[in-house]
């Protein structure tokens, strides 16, 4: 057996795994749940604050996470993930059209056709393909911001929005993604 057959083969059993072309993203932290012991305290994540404004209206609509290039979906909701705090997670309105994330939006966001109310309704997430097809939008952001700790505002609406009529003072300009474009000879 050629040696690197044999050291990929060893990483798999280990559950490494060998380097690919298709790289794994891990989900914003905000997305991972709060797991609870008896008798101790629940280790929560810090949730940032993420502005956002984009190309359209886009607020009713499930978010997915595409890949670098924006070919393919890496990271998608499960039916029963589509809630923040008791209700569906559309994200909150802000001045200027600016959006408030509820959900772990992040600069690889694409927006899917479905609307949060009908993906909440479905017994089990499409394939892969589907999801795909039903793409509304591969790049639509304009602009982004993380704003630090989300629990260090206590209105946020009214904090984010005096931020956002600052210039986002404090807070930190996410680079956006190009969209890429094919050139032919």
């Amino acid at each position: 057996m050629k040696p690197v057959v044999f050291l990929c083969s060893a990483m798999l059993i280990l559950n490494i795994g060998c380097k690919s072309s298709k790289q794994a993203t891990i989900p914003p932290v905000q997305d991972y749940p709060v797991q609870e012991l008896r008798g101790s305290t629940p280790a929560r994540a810090l949730a940032q604050a993420v502005v956002y404004k984009t190309t359209r209206d886009f607020s009713d609509y499930v978010p997915v996470t595409m890949d670098a290039r924006h070919e393919h979906i890496v990271s998608y909701p499960a039916p029963t993930d589509v809630y923040y705090k008791g209700g569906l997670a559309k994200p909150t309105a802000l001045a200027d059209g600016y959006w408030l994330d509820n959900r772990g939006v992040n600069e690889h966001v694409a927006f899917l056709d479905y609307t949060y109310e009908e993906y909440s309704q479905l017994d089990e997430v499409p394939g892969l393909e589907e999801l795909e097809s039903r793409i509304l939008e591969r790049y639509p952001l304009t602009e982004m911001y993380v704003c630090g700790e989300r629990s260090k505002y206590t209105h946020e609406v009214e904090e984010l929005n005096s931020l956002i009529r600052e210039g986002f003072k404090g807070c930190r300009k996410v680079s956006l993604p190009k969209p890429m474009s094919v050139t032919r000879k």
